[in-house]
């Protein structure tokens, strides 16, 4: 009898257990990372779910190729995931059919908060989180990334080039690669960013936020629109590399330079040359730079879920875990509570080439507006870029843009 009655305990305990189990909240994210971002990011979350019981996070890897147009397809069906990582312009696009959480509720919440966290950003970061239309803040960092040029300083020595400190000497020094070497002295990974660079640092302004439409439709950025037209079809600029970013391509020696996120430096392994790497262009008329601050987005589901996926993005941002989301990513925090610990203080010590570089712009780096319809703005700017560059004239490809743009801002 003794012996059944333990028995039937024991039984009971481990329905109660699995009962426990698959009551636990599922909270999903989504991502295309891979190799080392993909196994920290699960070492997080199986970190975070053996803290606890309350909540279960899932992390699915998701194809590269549209993802955000699956993403977004599958959110407005309300079958996506409950978070994803990406940039503040990515969820702005989902602040008017309320499809992602409002993170402030949760942030400055006195049980639960991380106001600590929060409150460490820089200004001009902080200035990004609450930069969507109605003040909500509907994206947190996670890490800060940016561009800088990937160089051959094989060639670049043998031609006697510096890297680059404006865009004039850039379109000069690729001129040269071309005419002695043969292949593009320059092609860049995201065009978007070379155009907001443009506007940005021509002092032009991006978008006016209250007559939702934009500021650049100039002849200053006309003509910037048919200076890279002009240099990729002398065979100066590449425009389209054989995989999906340059790194193979300028490891092969197709191309001199390009720039690229500094997050890509382990993927360069030069075909037998050496290569440097340099901060971007500043600017002449306006320094500006476009620092990426990439981090979770929060879709509105149900409120246990919601909180649940605020929970394992309070577990992301804390320091500890931040510090080895930096390593993984290669770059750097955005958050002086991380950058206050020993490890980080050890990680910035040893900081790559491709982040010292980063690190040298960011005292002009700048945040662009988030509000709805800015992430059809920077597909419009990379379509115009493609336009010109296609034969299309400056004048054609930037009416075009700036009807697409002002067209998506006012929907």
């Amino acid at each position: 009898m003794k012996k059944f009655v333990a028995l039937m305990a024991a039984a009971l305990m481990l329905v109660a257990l699995c009962m426990s189990a698959s009551a636990a909240t599922k909270v999903s994210v989504w991502h295309t990372f891979t190799d080392e971002q993909q196994e920290a990011l699960e070492k997080f979350a199986a970190d975070f779910n053996a803290s606890q019981d309350e909540y279960e996070v899932i992390v699915e890897s998701q194809a590269r190729s549209g993802f955000l147009d699956s993403v977004y397809q599958a959110v407005a069906n309300g079958v996506g995931p409950n978070i994803i990582v990406d940039y503040a312009s990515t969820a702005a696009d989902y602040v008017k059919d309320k499809l992602v959480v409002d993170l402030s509720q949760y942030i400055f919440d006195e049980e639960i908060g991380m106001a600590d966290i929060y409150n460490s950003l820089p200004e001009a970061i902080k200035a990004e989180t609450v930069g969507f239309e109605d003040g909500g803040m509907y994206a947190l960092p996670a890490v800060t990334t940016g561009p800088i040029f990937f160089i051959n300083q094989n060639i670049y020595d043998e031609l006697g080039l510096k890297a680059p400190t404006t865009w004039e000497e850039l379109a000069e020094n690729s001129k040269i690669i071309y005419e002695k070497k043969g292949i593009p002295g320059f092609a860049c990974d995201s065009l978007t960013d070379m155009m907001n660079a443009f506007v940005m640092q021509s002092g032009l302004g991006y978008i006016d936020v209250a007559e939702k439409k934009v500021l650049f439709d100039t002849d200053e950025f006309k003509t910037w629109l048919a200076w890279f037209g002009e240099n990729v079809q002398k065979g100066y600029f590449a425009l389209n590399p054989t995989g999906d970013y340059w790194s193979n391509d300028f490891n092969a020696c197709m191309v001199a330079s390009y720039l690229g996120s500094c997050a890509g430096d382990k993927y360069i392994q030069p075909d037998g040359f050496e290569y440097s790497v340099a901060p971007m262009v500043r600017g002449d008329k306006t320094e500006w730079y476009p620092s990426w601050n990439r981090g979770p987005i929060i879709f509105n589901k149900d409120e246990a879920s919601n909180k649940g996926a605020y929970m394992f993005v309070k577990y992301f941002l804390t320091p500890e875990v931040n510090v080895e989301w930096c390593s993984a990513m290669n770059a750097l925090s955005p958050y002086g509570s991380t950058q206050e610990t020993d490890a980080y203080k050890e990680f910035a010590e040893n900081l790559a080439p491709s982040l010292k570089a980063v690190q040298a712009d960011l005292d002009v780096a700048g945040a662009l507006p988030t509000v709805d319809g800015s992430y059809a703005v920077r597909t419009a700017l990379q379509d115009a870029a493609i336009a010109v560059a296609g034969g299309v004239s400056a004048e054609e490809a930037l009416a075009t843009c700036v009807a697409t743009c002002n067209a998506a801002l006012q929907e």
